[in-house]
């Protein structure tokens, strides 16, 4: 943790300057010991103190090509501390393998700035520090602090529990969703799938192996239900558990709709589903998800 000179907190933008420096700063340090990093998050508290996230390991890989949309999911991850939070920045370096690359910032205060940075740099051998090029700030809509207030559906669910329940559940769906994402694009469907948190924090994959049936088909039902009870028998040693499932719903005008369901559960007593409509848009099943839906759902692992 880091804490701000005071020098540093005249006014917003010399807030949130500070904050991309230190993420700079930061960022040369591990390419000059790694030649590249996971991607993370810097966050400026109200009382100056900038704490440090990264992305989990298991969902580097599933990150989109796309940087701006990739950095933005970064931010995401780690969105849920907004409240008590002032300045947000992002940093990513999507292509780690090439000799010059570009990094992307996504930097945010909450009183309304909100840019994507991009800077270009040289990699060095033999523990030389990188060449940066001047930034190039780019203005942008908000994306963390948007002035909407959320909906009853979207805030019920934190309340009663822990700061690292919260993170918890953050970083099951920061998972989830993106492995949800390629399987779809990949395959079309989402085969049942399990995520968890044990009591380390340490994210782990589940799934249910089944024998197809006559056509091929995997009873997804039973998938889910295998996957419940074997978190259940384990549940001593789990924090948190999400099981994805490509499921149907039926839409406000009376047809059906596609989407993935996430069941989400809690040794803090939460439980619910996280509901995302998609569509597989174009020739390369490019996944479009809509508008989630977040509601109570029965309790199966941590049931009575």
């Amino acid at each position: 943790m880091t804490q701000l000179p005071s020098e540093a907190r005249i006014s917003p933008d010399t807030e949130l300057a500070a904050v991309v420096a230190e993420a700079l700063k930061l960022a040369d340090a591990q390419l000059v010991i790694n030649k590249g990093f996971t991607p993370f998050v810097f966050m400026l508290d109200h009382d100056g103190a900038i704490h440090r996230g990264e992305v989990p390991q298991e969902i580097q890989g599933s990150m989109p090509p796309d940087p701006l949309v990739a950095v933005k999911l970064t931010i995401d991850l780690f969105s849920g501390h907004a409240d008590n939070l002032l300045a947000m920045v992002a940093v990513l370096d999507p292509q780690s393998g090439k000799t010059e690359d570009t990094l992307h910032l996504w930097a945010e205060h909450r009183s309304g700035i909100s840019q994507i940075i991009r800077v270009d740099f040289t990699r060095k051998k033999f523990l030389k520090h990188p060449t940066f090029s001047e930034p190039r700030v780019e203005a942008q809509t908000a994306h963390v602090w948007t002035g909407e207030s959320p909906s009853p559906a979207e805030e019920w669910w934190h309340e009663g529990l822990s700061e690292q329940a919260i993170q918890d559940v953050f970083s099951l769906v920061g998972v989830a969703v993106p492995f949800a994402q390629d399987q779809l694009a990949k395959n079309g469907v989402l085969a049942p799938y399990g995520i968890t948190t044990d009591l380390e924090g340490v994210v782990g994959h589940s799934m249910a192996y089944l024998e197809p049936n006559e056509d091929g088909d995997v009873d997804s039902a039973e998938a889910v239900q295998l996957m419940t009870e074997g978190f259940r028998k384990d549940r001593e040693g789990l924090r948190g558990t999400c099981i994805l499932a490509d499921i149907s719903i039926q839409a406000d005008d009376g047809g059906v709709v596609d989407a993935v369901r996430l069941h989400i559960e809690h040794a803090e007593g939460l439980s619910m589903h996280i509901l995302k409509p998609y569509e597989l848009v174009g020739e390369h099943q490019a996944v479009a998800f809509g508008e989630s839906a977040v509601i109570p759902a029965e309790a199966r692992v941590w049931s009575a």
